[in-house]
């Protein structure tokens, strides 16, 4: 019976590979260089580069980089911690670039230093796969450059690093308890698989038969990560993770464009399409993000939107990607080569800015943003998330919000921690269970975020926080999140409403239905202005010569505090700058509280509130 089952399941994958695999035209496999480019590609980047000025920023930067690596000493394996992935990026950054000034000037001193960089690594004894993404960026690396060059390559060079690719690089693919991506719905599938895609579609002629079939399996597996982006583009990990995983989606679909002439049908998924309206939105007048869960603050231009530009026919996704740009605001990324394919395909003059001032989103991490306008720095920008801890990535940061006005970020969020040295220091960062160690970790843990906190408790990580409301209306704007599963155990009902009045000044009103014990509720904000209690219900922040007031106004007796700074971790960065101020109150088993602070640059401003009776039926109000 057993082996009846191994057989009918086989039969089934070998079914489900070869229609997929038939919706794929390999007859038509296109000729080296097939990855992103086609025909006229490479004219048309050596054109871009001489009629834009930001495209020849680009272009100049990646050949100045390229010459530094003509003197560099190829990659070693040398681990970190328990990763090869740095030594994978340097790879992919090194061969990427050096094929891209080959193409663009027929410079053959960039192939043999490639060729160089390639055969050094089909030499390491292994690619790292108990870690694989350090496999998949590898593959990719050694792929396009085999691909890119190929004609320009020895035949016995060619052939070791065909051979690495396939043995080192496909082949680990078949271990199942290090290729757990297939089965994931984050960035490891996308970059994984867009890894194993590669390799595959460069090296199709050694082995046609095995690598369609791996080819159709990644396709399958990647239409797990593609239901992340549902119902309308929010990307769960935040706005570092969508520049990660969404840029090697990117990747993934653009290779088979150029490749084989289809995108698998993957730009139907209409919430991937919509996903770089998310990056758009999470970027604010300051230029920093929207820095939630594991995510820097620091924005930069992203290559691969320019993707979505192209596919959308919609030049406005970048407009603050060329303003970036034209700013000296980009680095060099590994993937920037693609900036220089997508871009040239698009029309960028007169780049229009967006329409419309707010966005939101449902989905695993619900998000409610606002912004005044796309001109100034001082613009006013307001983001409030909703979600849960336990998410890929995540921190106990439900209900939290980041507010800009008059060009200062007065609410701030701590982003992310490097990983290595919390592991190295023994702290086990991927255990999502509500008692992890991970909640520990201060820009993790509650504490640090920009929310409530009860009894000093930990948030519920299994709790999901939605936004039940959203409005833009003459009045006002805002949204409302509903926290009860959060805190649970403590309040029978606790919703947060944020609402912006006509002058972008800020209200926060939280709802709180006290369960069969006292709570002690803790109101706070991550703050990097100096700040001053000016009575127990107000404190006066001041940043760059601006003020910002915090006041509270609630039927209860509460007390503003600034909390003392955070005894870190010895493995934890301190936050230098950074206070934690708000109010704390007492409320009685069964209380009903309505807490509300006003953020506001006027003292004297009314805690009177225009905010809408929560109305749970009712939702995105806007003006006709």
């Amino acid at each position: 019976m057993k082996k009846l089952l191994l057989v009918l399941f086989y039969t089934l994958f070998v079914s489900i590979t070869t229609l997929l695999g038939q919706t794929l035209d390999y007859d038509n496999l296109a000729p080296h260089p097939r990855l992103l480019l086609k025909k006229g590609d490479i004219t048309a980047m050596k054109e871009f580069s001489n009629q834009s000025p930001n495209a020849k920023k680009i272009h100049n930067l990646i050949i100045s980089e390229a010459d530094k690596m003509l003197e560099e000493a190829p990659v070693e394996r040398v681990m970190t911690g328990r990763r090869l992935l740095s030594v994978s990026r340097i790879a992919l950054q090194r061969i990427f670039y050096l094929s891209y000034a080959y193409l663009t000037t027929e410079d053959m001193r960039y192939v043999a230093r490639a060729e160089k960089e390639m055969l050094a690594i089909s030499e390491f004894e292994d690619w790292n796969p108990s870690h694989f993404l350090d496999v998949g960026e590898m593959t990719m690396a050694l792929a396009i450059g085999y691909d890119w060059l190929y004609r320009k390559l020895p035949v016995h060079s060619r052939s070791i690093i065909g051979t690495a690719i396939y043995e080192k690089g496909l082949l680990p693919s078949e271990n199942a308890s290090d290729a757990w991506f297939f089965k994931s719905n984050n960035n490891w599938n996308q970059v994984c698989n867009a890894g194993m895609i590669y390799g595959a579609l460069a090296t199709m002629e050694r082995s046609p038969e095995y690598c369609k079939t791996l080819i159709a399996k990644c396709l399958e597996s990647n239409k797990i990560a593609q239901k992340s982006y549902d119902p309308n583009g929010a990307y769960p990990e935040g706005y570092g993770y969508w520049e990660y995983g969404t840029g090697f989606e990117v990747m993934l679909v653009a290779a088979l464009q150029s490749a084989l002439g289809t995108d698998a049908g993957i730009k139907l998924q209409q919430s991937f399409m919509q996903s770089a309206d998310f990056m758009t939105y999470m970027t604010a007048p300051s230029g920093l993000a929207f820095n939630y869960f594991d995510s820097g603050m620091n924005c930069s231009a992203i290559a691969s939107k320019y993707w979505f530009a192209r596919e959308r026919n919609d030049a406005s996704i970048v407009t603050i990607d060329e303003k970036f740009i034209a700013d000296g605001k980009f680095y060099a990324d590994r993937l920037l080569p693609i900036y220089m394919i997508f871009g040239s395909g698009i029309n960028l003059s007169g780049t229009k800015r967006p329409t419309r001032n707010t966005w939101s989103a449902q989905g695993e991490v619900p998000l409610f943003i606002y912004r005044s306008g796309w001109t100034h720095t001082n613009d006013t920008y307001f983001a409030i998330k909703g979600g849960k801890a336990e998410s890929n990535h995540g921190h106990m940061d439900a209900g939290s919000f980041i507010y800009e006005y008059d060009g200062v970020r007065w609410a701030v969020d701590l982003g992310s921690h490097d990983y290595n040295r919390l592991e190295q220091a023994g702290v086990n960062l991927w255990d999502m269970s509500q008692t992890s160690q991970r909640w520990d970790v201060f820009r993790i843990g509650a504490e640090s975020h920009n929310t409530l906190v009860f009894n000093g408790q930990r948030h519920i990580v299994n709790g999901k926080a939605e936004i039940i409301d959203t409005y833009n209306t003459s009045r006002s704007k805002g949204a409302v999140v509903k926290l009860t599963p959060v805190f649970a155990p403590y309040a029978r009902e606790v919703v947060r409403t944020a609402e912006l009045d006509k002058n972008d000044h800020l209200t926060i009103k939280d709802h709180i239905e006290v369960g069969d014990a006292p709570a002690k509720v803790e109101w706070k904000i991550a703050t990097r202005a100096k700040a001053e209690i000016v009575s127990p219900q107000v404190i006066m922040l001041t940043q760059d010569g601006k003020t910002m007031y915090l006041k509270l106004n609630g039927r209860f007796s509460a007390t503003a505090q600034i909390w003392p700074e955070h005894k870190y971790m010895e493995c934890e960065e301190p936050d230098n700058g950074v206070s934690r101020v708000g109010f704390v109150f007492d409320l009685k088993a069964g209380e009903v509280a309505d807490v509300e602070v006003i953020l506001s640059p006027d003292k004297k401003k009314s805690l009177k509130l225009s905010i809408p009776k929560l109305n749970l039926g009712r939702k995105n109000r806007t003006n006709k």
